[in-house]
């Protein structure tokens, strides 16, 4: 059965505005290993050495070993909620669409675990079915005073059409 369908246009607003009213945590900690940051270097060709080079980072770098990419950690704030929105009934498409305010607070080492936290600062109807969600970012180190990351996220959410969107009656 096509929940997109059978579902109301205030069906799936209620539904996104609880969970958007939710502030959300990343269930586990995830270990930020070296494989993970290779991986992304060789995504992006940002091969620079305080990333890459264990040996070097160690001995020369002012972290005693290697960091992750800020850019790594910002990528990893988008996974959980788009699972999660795109369960919600009536949400067809989750589209990126920017950030603002995009600050790298602090180093995150090889080997530390981190987890992201979410809060909605704002949910803005762009046009008809299509609503505009921001949402804060925050990436918390496990022993760590302070945040590593924050950001404010922009993601496009596009609400499937309902029969009292196309006139049908």
């Amino acid at each position: 059965m096509d929940t997109h369908a059978t579902t109301s246009g205030d069906d799936v607003l209620q539904a996104l505005r609880h969970w958007c009213e939710q502030p959300r945590c990343s269930a586990d900690w995830l270990a930020i290993e070296q494989s993970r940051i290779d991986a992304f270097a060789a995504a992006t060709g940002d091969r620079y050495w305080l990333h890459t080079d264990p040996q070097r980072a160690g001995r020369e770098g002012p972290f005693g070993g290697t960091i992750a990419h800020g850019f790594l950690l910002l990528s990893l704030t988008v996974g959980d909620d788009v699972a999660e929105i795109t369960r919600l009934p009536g949400i067809v498409h989750v589209l990126n669409y920017g950030l603002d305010k995009v600050r790298f607070l602090a180093p995150v080492a090889c080997g530390a675990r981190i987890r992201v936290h979410s809060r909605l600062d704002s949910l803005t109807e762009k046009r008809p079915g299509q609503w505009l969600l921001r949402q804060i970012k925050t990436i918390e180190v496990q022993g760590q005073a302070g945040p590593a990351l924050m950001a404010e996220q922009l993601t496009l959410l596009m609400l499937a059409r309902t029969s009292q969107d196309s006139g049908e009656r």
